[in-house]
């Protein structure tokens, strides 16, 4: 019976790992994601896949010897893939958030920017806005405006020109920079 009883909760934390991925997913379709600059609700969330697998090792092992080799071995198994899906979704796209407010406080335009160097160097940055609820962000820009610099040492704000952006109204940022050779201008409504 215990075993029943064991088998069941784990199905339904399964059930309930699965809506929060596809509750994560259709977040994602419609241009929303979840993330604060502390912590990353993202990554919390891939720790509680893996351990939910380490105790379902365990726990559907049938002997006591193998629940106790599953005991001992599996994070043997088990922390290999966590790292290196960790180095290949949460180490390599390391983005950085900037929060920018309205001359007014009525809004807050939150830029997230990244870069990586091979040579030249190659920033990346997102536009996001805040939307009803606390940690749910709107994305502004369909796809992640590029910028390449050359022996330059500067910050990746700096090139966006973040620091010196002119709002033009509460809805309405400008970013001038050297490095853009344009304006940027996002509508915030």
């Amino acid at each position: 019976m215990k075993y029943k009883n064991n088998k069941s909760i784990l199905k339904m934390l399964a059930i309930i790992l699965l809506a929060i991925d596809l509750f994560f997913y259709l977040l994602a379709l419609k241009s929303l994601y979840v993330f604060s600059s502390r912590v990353s609700i993202y990554l919390f969330v891939f720790v509680l896949h893996f351990i939910y697998l380490y105790i379902v090792l365990i726990i559907v092992s049938k002997t006591k010897e193998s629940k106790v080799f599953w005991g001992v071995i599996g994070p043997f198994f088990i922390v290999p893939i966590a790292v290196v899906a960790w180095f290949t979704f949460f180490y390599t796209n390391k983005v950085d958030y900037y929060d920018l407010s309205s001359p007014k406080n009525t809004q807050k335009l939150v830029i997230g920017y990244s870069n990586w160097s091979l040579g030249e160097t190659n920033h990346y940055y997102d536009f996001y806005k805040q939307t009803g609820f606390p940690l749910v962000k709107k994305r502004l820009n369909q796809e992640s405006l590029h910028v390449m610099t050359r022996n330059k040492d500067m910050s990746d704000l700096n090139v966006l020109g973040a620091h010196d952006a002119q709002w033009v109204n509460e809805q309405t940022v400008t970013f001038t920079s050297p490095y853009l050779n344009k304006e940027i201008t996002l509508n915030l409504k």
